[in-house]
């Protein structure tokens, strides 16, 4: 069992490293090129779906070379998860450090400035389809409330680690690989 956990533990931190760093290159070219305001009210949905893609691939990349490396292309179900999930974990701390870190010192206007955006964009789009304004109110009153810096947290928090999971499940399942598969 030491054998096994080590190569684990190692390789578990050096890719739960790379998928972090992956992501906070992502998070940057979103906030540098004004991505999510620019996309308007359906941006944020597009951003969530192509992270869910890129960090699916990003997972299934580093589990396959996971396999391939420390079990000569053979690897459980279980050993693929738990390789999967502390990649998870890792990169959610990572993360968690970063969104503290860019949300208190680097742009701590951002959330506000998104908010606010994200207003407009939506009071645009509901004009031109000539939505009632009792509804263009009621749902324009939900951006007045700007996310706090613990509820940002959180929320990368139990998206990293829900989301992580999810996927680690399925990466696991199409990772696994026995002997007699081989066959």
């Amino acid at each position: 069992m030491e054998n096994n956990s080590s190569p684990l533990l190692k390789s578990s931190l050096t890719y739960g490293l790379y998928a972090a760093l992956i992501s906070i290159f992502l998070n940057v070219v979103i906030w540098a090129g004004g991505i999510m305001e620019s996309l308007g009210i359906f941006g944020s949905l597009i951003v969530a779906i192509l992270s869910l893609v890129i960090s699916f691939v990003v997972m299934l990349i580093f589990t396959k070379n996971y396999r391939n490396k420390e079990f000569d292309g053979y690897i459980s179900f279980v050993e693929a998860f738990k390789f999967a999930m502390l990649v998870t974990i890792v990169s959610t701390v990572i993360l968690v450090i970063y969104t503290y870190v860019f949300h208190s010192f680097i742009a701590p206007d951002y959330m506000e400035n998104l908010m606010a955006s994200m207003q407009q964009k939506t009071l645009e789009f509901m004009e031109s389809k000539g939505a009632p304004d009792a509804t263009i109110e009621q749902t324009l009153s939900q951006f007045e409330k700007v996310p706090t810096i613990a509820k940002t947290l959180q929320s990368t928090v139990l998206s990293g680690l829900i989301g992580g999971g999810i996927i680690s499940l399925i990466v696991a399942a199409i990772a696994k690989k026995k002997v007699e598969d081989s066959y």
